[in-house]
């Protein structure tokens, strides 16, 4: 018997395991459909032979005798099509959950990492007075992003570096510098449609579209932290699970998202009524 390697991730092996489990559930149904198909296709034969007015009274036991055998088989295929299934959809919803539950981990984790590394960059313990209120304040906005960010189960936060969060956090925050500096302690439905043009027209028009929108909590920010703020939104813009939100959701949606996970306030007093939000 082979020793468990050290290095055994007991979480992907198992899934793995589940996995293998569903194709080859999925395998047997497969192949028991197709018996049950063969013996319900000679049950049914049978039955037609055994009802013709010509035949002799031996051709005719003949073929009830078949029919009911074939019947009986197709009843055993029937029922091993029906357990496989079910066993299927058991080991499927398991897997599911347990999908859901470590989703749940990972991003609870994720959020105890963040609030404690940019806990970390508010909170100086040679601060003065005056700093001290004003920590105070930081860490208040900050639990109301932090809630705003992963309050919404569609959007996939954890899936994202945590330097990444944590960076674009701390650009809302106005402490992009001071986490800069603290970086390197810190390892680890129905919308409209799309208007008409070519794909690369569409994909053109909803990326200027969403930098449009991205750009307009900026309208709103202090002269001397918009460059910081520039250069977050910039950054998120380049990280690679945009594109990907773009395809599957309208740019005011993509830049509500973004703009959350850099603590922004997405466009703030702003009324887009008038224009269309499909790309």
């Amino acid at each position: 018997m082979k020793a468990t390697p050290k290095d055994l991730d007991i979480q992907t092996y198992c899934r793995g395991l589940a996995l293998q489990q569903i194709q080859m559930l999925t395998r047997l149904a497969e192949i028991a459909m197709q018996l049950a198909e063969g013996e319900g296709t000679r049950a049914v034969a049978a039955q037609a032979r055994a009802a013709q007015p010509k035949a002799d009274e031996a051709a005719v036991q003949t073929a009830r005798a078949e029919a009911r055998e074939a019947g009986l088989a197709f009843s055993r295929f029937s029922n091993s099509v029906q357990r496989s299934l079910a066993l299927r959809s058991r080991a499927a919803g398991d897997l599911l959950a347990g999908d859901k539950a470590d989703r749940k981990a990972r991003r609870a984790r994720q959020r105890n990492h963040v609030t404690d590394a940019l806990h970390a960059v508010i909170w100086d313990p040679d601060m003065s007075t005056e700093e001290h209120d004003k920590a105070e304040d930081r860490t208040t906005d900050l639990d109301e992003r932090l809630d705003a960010l992963y309050r919404d189960e569609d959007n996939r936060v954890e899936d994202r570096p945590v330097g990444a969060v944590i960076a674009g956090l701390a650009c809302g925050l106005g402490l992009s510098d001071e986490w800069r500096r603290r970086a390197s302690d810190w390892s680890d439905p129905p919308y409209p449609p799309p208007l008409t043009g070519t794909a690369a027209e569409t994909r053109k028009r909803r990326w200027d579209r969403l930098v449009e929108l991205m750009r307009q909590p900026l309208r709103y920010a202090e002269a001397d932290e918009i460059p910081a703020l520039l250069a977050g939104i910039e950054a998120r813009l380049q990280e690679p699970d945009v594109p990907a939100l773009l395809d599957a959701e309208p740019p005011m949606r993509v830049a509500e998202r973004l703009c959350r996970s850099l603590g922004l306030e997405p466009y703030p007093h702003l009324d887009w009524a008038d224009k269309p939000d499909s790309g």
